[in-house]
C-alpha cells in the first residue's frame, strides 16, 4: 500500500523530521509513505480507486485496533493508494481536490481532540500507521 501524506506546512522542524524518518524506516516493511509539504492542495493526484482521508480535530475516531481494522478494510477493498490530508479545512479539501469522485470520497478521521500543530499531527499519524500495521502483523508494538 502506498500512502501520500499531505501536510499544510511549508517546512517541518528537525525534531519532527527525525521522528518521521524513523517511522518511515519502520513502515517500509509494510507500506511506502511519501510526505508532501504544501499549503495548497492540487487535484493532479485525483485518480479513481484511490482512498482519501481528511484528518480533523475531534474526539478520536478509532482505537488502535479499530484503526488497524480500517487499514485492513481499505486493503481488502483493492485500494493501493491512500492520500491523507492534515491541516486543511474542509473547504480547502473540496476546492483543492475538485472534482472528488463522489460526495463520500473524503473520509474524515480524528487521531486526537487536542489542538496540535500540523507537524505534530503528521507525526502522530505516522505513529498510528506503524501501530496499525504492527497490530495487523500480530507483532508487539512496544519493545
Amino acid at each position: 500500500m502506498q500512502f501520500h501524506i499531505y501536510c499544510n506546512q511549508k517546512n517541518i522542524d528537525s525534531l519532527h523530521q527525525d521522528a518521521i524518518k524513523e517511522f518511515e524506516k519502520r513502515l517500509s516493511a509494510y507500506c511506502s509513505t511519501t510526505l508532501h509539504l504544501s499549503p495548497v492542495l492540487s487535484s493532479e493526484f485525483m485518480k479513481p480507486n484511490h482512498h482519501y482521508i481528511h484528518v480533523i480535530n475531534a474526539p478520536s475516531t478509532y482505537s488502535s485496533e479499530e484503526f488497524a481494522a480500517y487499514l485492513h478494510e481499505i486493503q481488502l477493498g483493492g485500494t493501493s493508494v491512500v492520500h491523507i490530508l492534515i491541516g486543511y479545512s474542509e473547504t480547502d479539501c473540496h476546492e483543492g481536490l475538485s472534482p472528488l469522485p463522489d460526495d463520500n470520497a473524503l473520509h474524515p478521521i480524528a487521531i486526537t481532540k487536542m489542538q496540535l500543530s500540523h507537524e505534530t499531527q503528521t507525526l502522530l499519524l505516522y505513529e498510528q500507521l506503524y501501530r496499525g500495521y504492527t497490530i495487523l502483523q500480530g507483532k508487539t508494538y512496544h519493545k
